[in-house]
């Protein structure tokens, strides 16, 4: 596989074979499963479809490879209609809305993600100082990555745009896609024709509805809690192309991304990376970290940021892209120096201060709370929010159940995020048990 990164649109925009573009890890898988689905008819197969199985077969990632994902936003026509609206258009030149920076590693059979706060405030080649969404306005994909690059240290050889419509038609296409709703989501903006009304709890999302829960940002949290809701709806999206019923809905896919993606990425190479990830573990190996920084202070500038930590930055690089190992590498983090929050999700009152006073006793000095969840878990989830996964497995030992996911979905401020499920109610009874 070639490791240039070039712009090419007009060639990339008319394969139809592209179905890795708008969730790159989890329609990988189902382009994978799709095709071992399809070589078991070699009997019943067309030339055509056996010229693209017997490539398929021959197709394998020989080097780890950086891709750059960026969800263009919605950029409307140039000529409103009576009402003087502008209907959105499918260009891709927009600003990037949601920018990741996926890595694969085929030595480790590992997926690794990074995602970038629209709101990070970086230099950006031949502009200065701004916001990092607006890299692929000023210079396209070309100038985005390169902007990355510098942010992570890491080098990116593969590109993928996105335009709004295919996120919407793509969901559809996999008939919805499921997430948890902490927080029930009301948001009018009459201007975007923006309408969002989505309850708390546990929903099976249209893609327009998953649209919606994606450019919320009428939180506390702003733009990095809609980072948190792109990790989500991502792992989401990947356990949702993993199933059986979504390989008979592999030509509406192809049928949706061919139209709504522009891409460097060759047939070779989408082949390698689907086969590649057809064999992977999606719970297991599917890495997200976001980009560490703090909010920009009021009165810091005349705008808001997300002002990144460039050292920090440095060694996710490094450890999660191949980028070059920092010459100040951070320290191990231990008990008396790593952040952990519990949130309780027993359904049982209390059961995050009793955790939190047995992680005191064994030694860990930075202990907070958020609220209860409303819908209990069944398995405890040990979140590394920054990517450390030795700091999660220290309290994995400690607890001795629950299952370490590593991304950014827990409470921004720590190294490690405890939902406490219901098997630690178990457990507390089995020892009381003894």
């Amino acid at each position: 596989m070639g490791k240039s990164l070039q712009a090419n649109p007009k060639q990339s925009r008319s394969r139809g074979w592209l179905a890795l573009a708008i969730s790159i890890v989890g329609i990988c898988v189902a382009v994978g499963g799709g095709m071992a689905f399809v070589s078991r008819w070699q009997p019943f197969l067309s030339p055509e479809q056996k010229q693209i199985n017997d490539q398929f077969e021959k197709a394998h990632l020989d080097n780890a490879l950086n891709i750059l994902l960026l969800g263009t936003d919605i950029v409307a026509s140039a000529k409103g209609n009576a009402r003087n609206w502008h209907p959105p258009t499918n260009s891709f030149n927009g600003r990037s809305d949601t920018m990741l920076l996926i890595h694969f590693d085929p030595s480790a059979s590992q997926v690794n993600v990074i995602s970038i706060p629209r709101d990070t405030r970086t230099l950006i080649p031949g502009h200065g100082a701004h916001k990092i969404n607006v890299a692929n306005v000023y210079g396209g994909p070309v100038l985005a990555a390169q902007t990355v690059t510098n942010l992570v240290g890491a080098p990116i050889n593969r590109y993928v745009r996105i335009n709004p419509q295919g996120v919407i038609e793509l969901i559809d296409a996999l008939g919805g896609v499921t997430v948890y709703i902490p927080k029930a989501m009301h948001y009018r903006d009459d201007s975007q024709h923006l309408y969002i009304d989505l309850p708390q709890g546990l929903h099976t999302l249209s893609g327009l509805q998953a649209q919606q829960y994606l450019r919320f940002r009428a939180d506390e949290l702003g733009d990095i809690g809609r980072v948190q809701r792109q990790q989500a709806l991502l792992r989401a999206l990947a356990d949702r192309a993993v199933k059986p019923e979504t390989l008979v809905k592999i030509g509406d896919i192809l049928n949706v991304v061919k139209k709504n993606i522009d891409t460097n990425l060759s047939i070779e190479d989408i082949f390698a990376l689907a086969k590649f990830a057809k064999g992977i573990d999606i719970k297991k190996d599917l890495r997200m970290v976001m980009l560490p920084g703090r909010f920009s202070r009021p009165h810091e500038y005349e705008v808001s940021y997300w002002i990144p930590q460039t050292e920090v930055a440095a060694s996710l690089g490094a450890r999660f892209f191949g980028a070059p190992t920092p010459e100040n590498a951070l320290p191990a983090l231990t008990p008396a120096t790593m952040h952990v929050s519990i949130q309780n999700a027993t359904g049982r009152p209390k059961m995050a201060r009793q955790l939190g006073e047995l992680l005191a006793k064994q030694g860990f000095k930075h202990i907070a709370f958020t609220n209860d969840r409303p819908d209990p878990i069944w398995s405890t989830e040990i979140v590394a929010q920054k990517g450390n996964i030795d700091a999660a497995q220290l309290i994995s030992d400690t607890l001795k159940i629950g299952v370490i996911k590593v991304d950014a979905t827990g409470s921004l401020q720590s190294d490690v995020t405890v939902r406490l499920g219901k098997d630690w109610l178990k457990y507390l009874e089995e020892g009381n048990k003894k």
